[in-house]
């Protein structure tokens, strides 16, 4: 019996020990399947990612010290992606664009595209100086040039879009290109209206009181264009032209009878519908400009399908603010380049006179004595932007529950307001500072071995005591840099749902702070340098408003760029941030070099043309 236990036992222990070790060897083998599967999905992935080929040897592989990693330029289809992006992505359509779509008129989109940008950037820059210069005669040539320009460029847009499909439905960029065609015509026929002036019999303007060159020879009374700017916006300008146009004209010394023509321009101008004219061409002049502002970015997200369905709401929000941003970075270099000098907002000084014992002189001195600055104007501007940026942020999520997204954003909207008002409450409390601030500058310049036309000027300013503003040009009011600075700053911290998305804010942002801390310096230049004022109406140029210009153009630029509907597209095309950094900042140099062009031509016609052109 205890044979026969010995022996069952020695079999359970036996079967069992063989059992024990088919297992782990089962284990063992499972484990290496597992592996090898988990190897092969590695491997099929690293070959997607990097375009390695499947099965290589260490025969055929080349040496190398760094394999690049990152993905520059590799579509994202070609990288490793979860199930659910790459169903995404693979249903992305970012190629069914206008420079893409089917059309037997192609050459007609670049034509527009290429007149447009020649006609915007080149044309009308240019003439807008020779009217800001008075060259009336120059304006109107110009003028026509570009007006024929976008006609053309807007023909060709009509051919093209005639002959594709419709595929971006109810897009604004058709809608504006019609009115554009419209203002385009209505201003040079405003323009030629309000340009047109009497000429007396005896060879002068009445418009202006200057000679005029194309006097008849028997002296008759004709008309004429006179030099100063059309439309021209300077009060005393307009004040004085006003007075002499509603003169009525002297023909005692007329031989020759006036034609029909002449005498219904002179009844227009001797009505008043000469100065609504001005008035008009002002509106469409100074309209088309920022209306082009509008219109050029609306191309670029119309011809790259940008903004469909609900992703317009955060198109336009990137859109607006950017290029708010950009528009003032212009409006930056614009000043450093002398623009806005005649009302002290090229950083100089300038001062208000008036004659003693009018009521007009006694209601102003009863008014504040500071006079706007730019400081107050964007301060102005800030409160504005954040009372309407309350609801705006809503606009993707109207009807529904304030989402926590919304109420970051909302809250940006208040630092706007709260800065804002900050700025307007300061302004206020420095005018008296301002204009202490510009007599004591004044009297120090009358001090300091000036010409002596120079001094007569100062003393006569100052014995009389007619000036009843001033300002020197600036006023250390922080909170407008304050606003911009910690908008950077939110918006670098800003985490978005891409890596690409998050760098781009985060590149904006930074430049926005660099703007901000250079305009910064720029308030302290002008604190240490208030002891020694050199020529008080010319404008002061700091060097430091370069920088702050630069950063406000790229940050506004690439603000634009950080659009959900143009990060998809980079992302798309394997684009990364710095790619288009670098872009970003070539253009915006090279844009830079173009304003500040315009401006030196603009001087150099001031000093050299514009006093020999008489008309």
């Amino acid at each position: 019996m205890r044979a026969s236990l010995s022996i069952l036992l020695l079999l359970f222990t036996t079967t069992a020990s063989i059992a024990m070790d088919m297992d782990m060897h089962a284990d063992t083998d499972n484990e290496r399947d597992h592996e090898d599967v988990q190897g092969t999905i590695i491997a099929s992935n690293s070959a997607k990612s990097y375009s390695s080929p499947p099965s290589t040897t260490v025969a055929s592989l080349q040496p190398t010290p760094h394999v690049m990693k990152h993905q520059h330029g590799v579509p994202i289809l070609e990288t490793h992606l979860l199930p659910e992006e790459r169903l995404f992505w693979e249903n992305y359509n970012s190629t069914h664009t206008y420079f893409t779509i089917p059309s037997q008129h192609r050459p007609a989109l670049y034509i527009h595209i290429v007149l447009g940008l020649i006609a915007i950037f080149i044309i009308y820059p240019i003439g807008m100086i020779f009217n800001n210069l008075g060259l009336t005669k120059t304006y109107l040539v110009t003028l026509l040039v570009h007006s024929i320009t976008m006609i053309l460029s807007m023909l060709n847009y009509t051919i093209f879009i005639n002959s594709i499909s419709d595929i971006y439905p109810g897009n604004a960029y058709n809608s504006m290109i019609g009115i554009l065609f419209v203002t385009t015509i209505l201003q040079f026929v405003f323009a030629l209206i309000a340009s047109v002036t009497p000429t007396t019999d005896d060879g002068t303007t009445s418009a202006t009181g200057s000679s005029s060159t194309g006097a008849n020879a028997n002296g008759s009374s004709y008309f004429t264009l006179h030099s100063p700017p059309i439309g021209c916006s300077d009060e005393e300008d307009i004040d004085e032209q006003s007075s002499v146009e509603s003169a009525p004209l002297n023909y005692e010394k007329v031989f020759t009878p006036p034609t029909k023509l002449q005498k219904f321009k002179t009844w227009v101008v001797q009505t008043k519908f000469h100065h609504v004219f001005n008035i008009i061409f002002n509106l469409l002049h100074w309209g088309n400009f920022f209306y082009y502002f509008v219109l050029i970015p609306t191309a670029v997200a119309t011809f790259c399908v940008y903004g469909q369905d609900k992703s317009v709401f955060n198109l336009l929000a990137h859109f607006i603010k950017g290029g708010v941003f950009f528009a003032y970075g212009i409006l930056t270099l614009a000043r450093y380049s002398g623009a806005f000098t005649n009302k002290g907002w090229a950083w100089n000084h300038k001062f208000v006179n008036a004659k003693r014992g009018s009521v007009h002189n006694l209601w102003t001195r009863f008014q504040n004595r500071g006079l706007w600055t730019m400081e107050m104007i964007e301060s102005s501007l800030i409160l504005f932007y954040g009372s309407t940026n309350i609801f705006l942020e809503h606009l993707s999520n109207a009807g529904g529950e304030w989402s926590p997204k919304d109420l970051q954003h909302v809250s940006i909207a208040f630092i706007f307001i709260g800065c804002g008002l900050c700025g307007v409450i300061t302004e206020l409390k420095l005018q008296d500072w301002r204009f202490d601030q510009a007599l004591a500058n004044l009297r120090k310049m009358s001090t300091n071995g000036h010409s002596r036309s120079e001094e007569e000027t100062v003393a006569t300013f100052i014995d009389a005591q007619d000036i009843v503003k001033a300002s020197p040009g600036y006023s250390p009011n922080p909170f407008p840099i304050v606003t911009i600075y910690w908008t950077g700053i939110l918006m670098s911290k800003h985490q978005q749902a891409s890596q690409l998305s998050t760098d781009i804010h985060v590149q904006w942002g930074n430049l926005f702070v660099i703007g901000c801390a250079f305009r910064f310096f720029t308030y302290v230049l002008f604190l240490l340098n208030a002891s020694k004022p050199k020529e008080l109406s010319k404008p002061s140029r700091p060097i430091t408003e370069l920088v702050v210009a630069f950063s406000l153009l790229c940050g506004g630029l690439i603000f634009m760029e950080s659009t959900d509907p143009v990060i998809l597209s980079f992302e798309y095309y394997g684009l990364t941030a710095m790619f288009t950094l670098n872009l970003s900042l070539g253009f915006i140099t090279l844009f830079m070099s173009w304003v500040m062009v315009l401006f030196a031509v603009k001087d150099w016609l001031k000093n050299k043309v514009a006093p020999k052109e008489v008309v």
